[in-house]
């Protein structure tokens, strides 16, 4: 009777285990594309694998901005409360207890915030987020030795690692540290906007998800080319990910991987002999007595394409070493060297405004340049007595230019009207957005002009308008070349790990319908200015074949002037088109601006006639 049982027992098993062992076949090999296998595995080792940021170059390859790589010294999430690490940490680096208090609380605040995040995002309670199980940097770019203390004796260093990164470096600091611009931790209101926009990641979202995306310790671009083409230079993380898949009758080990992508370079227009005459040219004039130099710009730009060939500001600093020099720097708020003065500084032209007002006159019927005025060194209009800087006789057009006449520009300004220096002014680009790919640009402005003191007052460049030196050299730029007001930009061109191109600049311009006889006037008058009677003549500038314009526009508050000198060269086939300005000095154009031209041509005349 039991050994019928047992038979029997066996039988329903045996029985049991063919059904099942079927069932595993038709799930295994009819249906397996029915089932997603991920709910068969479990995670193990998953990690980030870390880009490199492109690096930033000159047109000819010089490099401003590279990626090198750097130690990081990090400490565990879980231990960052402690005091343990501090003292040890203090003494390895030489960094204060109270700065990395300081920064390891700042790190506590920032992931809680992720852990917060992810509670209310998932409704769930007491999340552990992955920035909780990770060592965060608190001291960056740490000497070699450093590191290799950590490394060699990890148990005397509990919960302090070495992360392998990389840094910023810059070759060449000094060269154009405002272009290049700065690359700085994500600050809240970044964070804010990279969650608007929806490209941050958190330890709750799939490592698939990374790419570009921004984690809440990252760092971006903030100021200059490092902004501008953020999206270039950052790169692509990469991903890991290894599961335990779970098959018939065996565990495997599966790896899958996304490569990081490296960031692209990216290329200037800058050409780096340009920029350093420039640099050097504004350096030497704050050492001269005579020019009374002490802050200002020097724009070059190709006026063939808007190129952004040099564009030097004075004061400036070193991208290398301005961190240590960060207070004294942030101290001289009157010269402000952290402003970028050829897109940033905004100020009246002076007479360099006289270009458009005899563009104005001309295009409007007002004048010709036969048209003459006479200039008694004063001229009341309306009760009101307005100067000359000399008493110019009866003039015509090209020789008011010459010598800067401004009874001459009275006159023509009143002729043509208000609203035509206005509307001139504001075709050439003066008084608006270039658009030049620079972040934080400034706008200036050139007013409306209605009553006859304003008109006068534009008519010479003074009252309240307003120019960056990159708006007027681009309009010197449009003056050269027929009339085609280029877009400026700084960007050449990117390429990727391989030295492929990936994106480059084609030049963009608008047409200003001018007619011919009204270009050859103004370019002669202005041809005239740097000739023995003109107002640049003590400038030595004949043998580079300048044409140009001086200004001086007056403070009223302070006696002081800005002293600019603008226009192209070589005049009979421009090739470049430049500003330059004094600021709050005691000169003049002529005197004290075009001299610093004349040092930097000094020094690259040969290749502006070289250029192709």
């Amino acid at each position: 009777m039991l050994s019928r049982r047992v038979y029997i027992l066996v039988g329903l098993f045996g029985l049991a285990f063919l059904v099942l062992l079927g069932r595993l076949a038709q799930v295994q090999i009819l249906w397996h594309d029915r089932f997603d296998l991920s709910r068969y595995t479990r995670a193990s080792g998953n990690h980030l694998v870390e880009t490199v940021r492109g690096g930033i170059y000159t047109r000819w390859g010089t490099p401003l901005a590279r990626q090198v790589p750097a130690f990081d010294l990090a400490v565990s999430y879980d231990d960052l409360p402690k005091d343990e690490w501090k003292e040890q940490v203090s003494r390895l680096c030489g960094v204060p207890r109270e700065k990395l208090e300081e920064k390891a609380q700042r790190i506590i605040r920032r992931v809680e915030r992720i852990r917060r995040a992810v509670e209310k995002r998932t409704g769930m309670e007491r999340v552990r987020v992955v920035e909780q199980n990770q060592a965060h940097p608190v001291v960056r770019d740490v000497p070699p030795e450093v590191a290799a203390a950590v490394r060699a004796a990890p148990e005397a260093f509990p919960g302090i690692v070495i992360h392998e990164g990389a840094r910023r470096e810059y070759p060449n600091g000094a060269l154009a540290p405002h272009v290049v611009g700065g690359v700085n931790d994500l600050n809240p209101e970044q964070w804010k906007k990279v969650c608007r926009e929806g490209r941050q990641w958190t330890g709750g979202m799939p490592l698939s998800q990374i790419g570009a995306r921004y984690k809440m310790d990252d760092r971006i671009g903030s100021s200059g080319m490092e902004k501008e083409y953020e999206d270039l230079l950052r790169g692509r993380r990469g991903y890991v990910r290894n599961y335990l898949a779970f098959g018939l009758l065996k565990v495997e080990k599966v790896s899958r991987e996304a490569p990081p992508e490296p960031g692209c370079d990216v290329y200037l227009t800058l050409r780096e002999d340009f920029q350093r005459a420039a640099n050097e040219a504004l350096q030497r004039a704050s050492g001269m007595p005579q020019l009374d130099f002490d802050r200002g710009a020097l724009v070059i730009v190709d006026v063939r394409s808007g190129a952004v060939l040099a564009a030097a500001t004075f004061p400036s600093y070193d991208l290398s070493t301005y961190r240590e020099r960060l207070d004294e720097i942030a101290k001289d708020k009157e010269r402000a060297p952290f402003l970028f003065r050829p897109v940033q500084a905004a100020l009246p032209t002076g007479s360099v405004y006289k270009v458009i007002t005899a563009i104005a006159g001309l295009e409007e019927g007002a004048i010709t340049p036969a048209t003459t005025f006479t200039c008694h060194r004063r001229e009341v209009f309306e009760g009101r007595a307005f100067h000359c800087t000399g008493s110019h006789g009866t003039l015509a057009l090209l020789e008011a230019i010459e010598r800067s006449c401004n009874i001459y520009f009275y006159h023509t300004a009143l002729a043509a009207g208000g609203p035509a220096l206005t509307r001139w002014g504001r075709r050439f680009g003066l008084g608006m957005p270039t658009g030049v790919d620079f972040p934080f640009e400034t706008t200036g402005r050139v007013p409306e002009a209605h009553a006859t003191f304003q008109v006068i007052n534009l008519a010479i460049g003074q009252g309240k308008l307003l120019c960056t030196p990159l708006q007027v050299a681009n309009m010197m730029a449009a003056v050269a070349n027929g009339g085609r007001l280029y877009r400026p930009h700084f960007f050449h061109h990117a390429s990727n790990s391989e030295g492929e191109i990936v994106r480059e600049q084609r030049p963009q311009f608008k047409r200003i319908a001018l007619h011919e006889t009204t270009l050859s006037a103004v370019r002669e008058g202005m041809r005239l200015v740097a000739q023995k009677r003109g107002t640049a003549r003590h400038a030595d500038l004949e043998r580079f074949r300048v044409a140009g314009k001086t200004g001086t526009a007056e403070q009223e508050a302070s006696g002081l002037n800005h002293a600019w000198f603008a226009g192209y060269a070589p005049y009979e086939n421009p090739k470049i088109a430049f500003a330059v300005v004094s600021e709050s000095t005691t000169g003049h154009g002529g005197s004290h601006a075009a001299p610093i031209l004349g040092m930097a041509l000094e020094r690259i005349w040969d290749e502006v006639e070289r250029m192709q």
